[in-house]
């Protein structure tokens, strides 16, 4: 999805505002102590620590010391001088344990849980090792792995476990270097950040309060102070190659009741890819491609023809290139760098070729994963039909590792775009902006039409501009001036706009349009590398279909915006148009059935970096859980897009699964029934106190 960054953004919070908003209280008692000093990573190589919480003692981390030679070994050269500069330093240095007033209060408590083991001697038994039925076991606690069944997990994957380095660490060094300053000029880049595991697409789950391993967005090359820590990311990650790596995975995890997260890409919005104290399973490495002119799914009689296979790691953008050359169209989103079967491809999924094909997950035809017993499964509507259905719009990491996802390309058509930008005095009150409720009703109204013709439309009203795509897949390429030219006609006649794009295009490929979308002016709508806060509302197809609704859904916008603008969240409002409207069958897909019958997705959002103090992020958290009151308001028993919602919402299982939560809770304690796989507001989630 796409977020304005404003020149100067007014930025928000996250993790403490929940307590402000929910007024909820943590016993002192459950946070967990600190029973011997941190040891820190490399002491004279990165000023790094492993939080005592997150962490794990040196002795446990020497096995893996040798696998992280590709980055140490760019800076050895700066390794003796810093090391005697700092050697004291560090020798003398405790960090307390971190209490992650975290944004996940599923991590906040798993950080934070006290020591319910003692401690063991390091040649404890395994079948002495207490099982952990909620998977909170922590280092020190007599149920965590010792340092020779570590050595041994290593061995049965063949050297894949990791240990995590946040990517920022070589900056936190005492003297400039290369390696330093090739991350910060990749900071913003959303596929640089999703090449290790030791970063996340935004800051927000990256970060453990004030723990954190970050640069200044803005300003990445800038020196940085103060001590590189974990944050959120987990210590020890599993670098994915083959199924078998992620059976051994969980067999580890069951057995010492470890808890367990899964990440692709990083790009999840709810932090559900990070989790402090977990194991880390990391699929992003599992690259596979294949295209089959025709594919019969295991134990289906059914053919079906132009069929894409993707490993789980595959992202949009390597995707369209290898699918491109074949003459098909994948359903992609906004963004190349999103992995395509991660939570994408499994929570909905959508994007410019939503209204004329669907969802990604209206495409799936069969997933190989591995489920929470350790069995690789391939599972389609023959084989595994609850499952199949449940992890076709249940939400990724939830009911099993995916490794492979199998789906339905579509002969290539090309992409024609109305573009249209303009620019206006900002107001002092959007309610009361004429452009603003002109502009927005103009575009309500042609809504239906657009949606009918299967366009999908990107729309970022700001309190001082907008920025307008309407694209609709056609061979006819001069579809697409007809079906817009009320819209387009309104807007080049509107005395109040002064327009700087008013522009129609036609695109062969996904590529073309992707280079087309990375123009500053689009870009700047989604940006990476800090810290991102949303919240999202679907509006229904009824609300399009009277003068007064019409009207009743204006005033909503304006008065989101006006509060998002007045109360520091920026003032933007972002209305997508990119979902299934003219798929409304929802028998196949556990998607919240809200999706087929919204013609928008309205988003509030805004952005926060490191210099924005926990104060200024709390009040625009508080905002923006505010600005999205208006559509709920307007639409009773409705939902959101569940990868693109309020991660404080407290009323998740309808919002982000409506009428099908009950039937997905019954197939998750089939498949999971110990709920090894547990992430924030997932199916079956634990809750706060988990």
């Amino acid at each position: 999805m796409f977020i304005q960054v404003l020149p100067h953004p007014s930025v928000w919070p996250w993790v403490p505002s929940l307590f402000l908003v929910h007024d909820r209280k943590r016993n002192a008692a459950n946070q967990a102590q600190p029973t011997e000093p941190d040891l820190f990573f490399k002491p004279g190589l990165y000023r790094y620590t492993l939080p005592h919480v997150s962490g794990m003692a040196l002795r446990e981390l020497e096995p893996l010391m040798d696998q992280k030679s590709g980055r140490i070994d760019e800076l050895e050269s700066h390794r003796h001088e810093a090391r005697e500069r700092n050697s004291e330093r560090w020798r003398s240095s405790i960090v307390l344990a971190l209490l992650c007033a975290s944004a996940l209060y599923g991590a906040y408590t798993f950080c934070t849980r006290p020591n319910r083991h003692n401690s063991t001697p390091e040649d404890s038994s395994p079948s002495q090792m207490p099982f952990s039925p909620t998977y909170t076991c922590l280092p020190g606690q007599s149920c965590w792995p010792t340092t020779n069944q570590w050595i041994a997990f290593n061995q049965s994957i063949n050297g894949h476990l990791q240990a995590t380095i946040p990517w920022a660490a070589p900056c936190y060094t005492a003297s400039p270097n290369e390696t330093c300053q090739k991350i910060a000029k990749q900071y913003s880049n959303g596929v640089s950040r999703t090449a290790q595991y030791g970063s996340m697409e935004f800051l927000d789950w990256e970060t453990c309060g004030m723990s954190q391993c970050a640069l200044d967005s803005f300003n990445p090359t800038a020196p940085v102070t103060g001590t590189c820590t974990l944050g959120r990311l987990s210590t020890y990650h599993v670098d994915v190659r083959r199924p078998e790596d992620i059976s051994r995975t969980l067999q580890l995890a069951r057995h010492h009741g470890i808890r367990i997260s899964i990440k692709n890409t990083g790009h999840d919005y709810f932090g559900r890819s990070s989790v402090a104290n977990s194991l880390a399973i990391w699929t992003h490495n599992l690259k596979e491609l294949k295209y089959h002119k025709t594919f019969r799914p295991k134990g289906c009689s059914a053919r079906y023809e132009n069929v894409g296979q993707i490993g789980a790691g595959i992202q949009a953008q390597e995707a369209w290139q290898y699918f491109e050359p074949l003459g098909m169209l994948v359903t992609v989103g906004a963004v190349g760098s999103v992995g395509l079967a991660g939570g994408f491809g499994q929570g909905g999924g959508h994007g410019p070729l939503g209204p004329a094909y669907g969802l990604m997950v209206d495409q799936a035809l069969e997933f190989d994963v591995v489920t929470a017993d350790g069995q690789q499964r391939t599972i389609n509507e023959c084989t595994d039909p609850d499952l199949f259905w449940a992890m076709r719009g249940g939400g990724g990491g939830n009911y099993a590792v995916l490794t492979s996802y199998k789906f339905q390309l579509h002969p290539a058509v090309p992409l024609n775009v109305y573009s249209f930008q303009a620019h206006w005095p900002k107001p002092t009150d959007i309610t009361e902006s004429k452009v603003h409720s002109d502009v927005i009703r103009a575009l309500a109204l042609n809504q239906t039409l657009f949606a009918n013709h299967g366009v999908a439309g990107y729309n970022f009203i700001h309190p001082d501009h907008i920025v307008s795509l309407q694209i609709m897949p056609s061979s006819d390429t001069e579809a697409i001036k007809s079906v817009t030219s009320q819209w387009h006609d309104f807007l080049t006649n509107h005395p109040d706009l002064n327009i700087t794009e008013n522009s129609y295009y036609s695109f062969k490929t996904l590529s073309r349009w992707h280079q087309f979308t990375e123009r500053p002016e689009i870009a700047r709508n989604g940006p990476v590398g800090l810290g991102i806060i949303e919240a999202g509302r679907f509006i229904p197809r009824d609300l399009f279909a009277s003068s007064n609704n019409i009207e009743r859904l204006v005033d909503a916008v304006v008065t989101a915006m006006q509060f998002s603008f007045t109360n520091k969240g920026g003032g933007s409002a972002q209305l997508y148009a990119t979902g299934p409207a003219n798929q409304r069958d929802n028998s196949k897909t556990s998607v919240n059935p809200a999706w087929r019958d919204a013609l928008w997705e309205v988003i509030m959002g805004a952005a926060w970096t490191t210099k924005d103090s926990i104060h200024a992020r709390t009040q625009i958290q508080n905002t923006i859980s505010a600005s999205i009151q208006p559509f709920k308001a307007l639409t009773p028993g409705g939902g959101c897009y569940m990868n693109e919602g309020d991660w404080t919402e407290e009323n998740w299982q309808q919002t982000f699964f409506g009428t099908n939560y009950d039937r997905l809770l019954a197939v998750k304690r089939i498949y999971d029934p110990t709920s090894l796989f547990n992430c924030w507001k997932c199916v079956g989630w634990s809750g706060y106190d988990e």
